[in-house]
């Protein structure tokens, strides 16, 4: 078996290497926060050190691959993918598989990590991969987006945000020939519903579900809606499409049309509904 093994570098590892004189002096003056960061990166240490040690038990093929270095590198080319980390990783690992290649989330520090896309951690992986071909398997709705027509972008598991560059500017757009002045627009997939967009007061939407929500940011008495389709008519000078989180991004100009649409699902490998449930029991 083909193996890509998507990794990060600790928060201490990039503080330690960051060139910002503000960084390195909150690292020297704050020993207290300096100690949990250096225990958070012993601990995902392990966790790397355990996955790397239980697939080399097996007649397995690793390329290990840095979370920052994933565009050059075809992860379609693997029979499976395994990130270590936490969610963050996991999103964009993600924005490089599409076909059919299968995911597994290892969430390499729990204590500080909500890792709901991870299957495992490090105590529980030898296990869970002893026994692959029988671990819980679904299939997730992803978001595909196109401007005037034209597809760009990676596929989208959890939301996307159009809005402003400047979040204190207002971002101008036409939904359905009705016009709107406010923060943006945001959607939500059904696996991203108990993320960002749980706190915005979305729908738990059923994880197998191919529609998405949507709301209007920052518009009194503004509805969620749920669609599988949605075009929007930018009438900001230039606006920006926020693509899982801040890593990914893409200009929306004015005059263009975005469409948002279902896209190709992918392969996620573990009990995610079990996690989904946890998840919900804890913040009812």
């Amino acid at each position: 078996m083909k193996i890509a093994l998507i990794y990060k570098k600790s928060a201490w590892e990039l503080f330690s290497e960051s060139s910002d004189e503000n960084v390195s002096s909150f690292m020297l003056k704050d020993q207290q926060q300096r100690a949990a960061f250096k225990q958070s990166h012993l601990i995902q240490k392990e966790t790397m050190d355990c996955v790397e040690r239980t697939l080399s038990e097996h007649n397995t093929s690793i390329k290990k691959i840095y979370r920052s270095s994933l565009h050059d590198h075809d992860l379609n080319d693997f029979d499976l993918v395994i990130t270590v980390g936490g969610d963050g990783t996991f999103l964009e690992s993600t924005h490089y598989i599409t076909g059919d290649t299968p995911i597994i989330g290892v969430n390499s520090d729990p204590s500080r990590s909500v890792g709901f896309f991870c299957a495992c951690r490090a105590e529980n992986f030898a296990n869970f991969y002893s026994d692959l071909l029988n671990q819980p398997k679904i299939s997730l709705s992803r978001l595909s987006l196109s401007i005037n027509g034209q597809a760009v972008g990676p596929p989208i598991l959890n939301d996307i945000l159009f809005a402003n560059p400047n979040p204190a500017a207002t971002t101008r757009y036409k939904l359905n020939e009705n016009s709107y002045r406010n923060s943006g627009l945001l959607a939500s997939t059904a696996a991203g519903s108990t993320a960002w967009t749980f706190q915005e007061g979305f729908e738990t939407l059923p994880l197998e579900s191919q529609e998405f929500q949507f709301i209007h940011r920052g518009t009194r008495n503004s509805r969620v809606n749920i669609t599988s389709m949605l075009e929007i008519h930018s009438l900001t000078r230039k606006g920006t499409i926020f693509i899982d989180g801040d890593h990914c991004s893409i200009p929306l100009y004015i005059g263009q049309r975005l469409q948002i649409t279902s896209g190709k699902p992918i392969n996620v490998l573990g009990d995610i509904n079990k996690k989904r449930a946890e998840f919900l029991r804890e913040h009812d």
